[in-house]
């Protein structure tokens, strides 16, 4: 099966994960089931998080880096960890600085609460390359 433009499922598959950085399972099974809907959520995702066919901030008061700081902290506050260390790459490649990354989880603590605060830090942690000083 293959979407509308005659793209293949794989070449879906391999576009999103191009034009995001990252990708899920779940989006190659909607490839192959209904890239149809695939489409119209990666839209929607897009002009969200200002990303694939949404180039440009034109016109946005709000950058694509801060929207990515707002996607971490809310999958933190939804403890949906296996979603941060994309987002936090993301968010890296579209300008955010690690303490940047690291302030919007020290604002997220108090509403999401210590554990998913420690958990999001840790993702943090891994995406930098960070080692305690027994490790380095």
């Amino acid at each position: 099966m293959s979407d509308t433009t005659g793209e293949t499922p794989a070449d879906v598959s391999k576009r999103l994960t191009e034009s995001r950085g990252y990708s899920y399972p779940e989006w190659e099974y909607l490839a192959e089931r209904d890239p149809e809907f695939l489409e119209a959520y990666n839209r929607l995702s897009g002009l969200g998080l200002l990303h694939d066919g949404v180039s440009s901030e034109e016109g946005k008061a709000l950058p694509a880096k801060y929207r990515e700081l707002v996607a971490i902290a809310a999958m933190i506050g939804q403890s949906r960890m296996w979603g941060v260390k994309a987002h936090m790459e993301r968010a890296l490649r579209v300008g955010c600085s690690e303490r940047e990354i690291l302030e919007a989880l020290e604002a997220a603590l108090i509403p999401v609460g210590s554990p998913p605060f420690r958990q999001a830090v840790n993702i943090l942690m891994q995406v930098v390359g960070w080692k305690p000083a027994s490790e380095r």
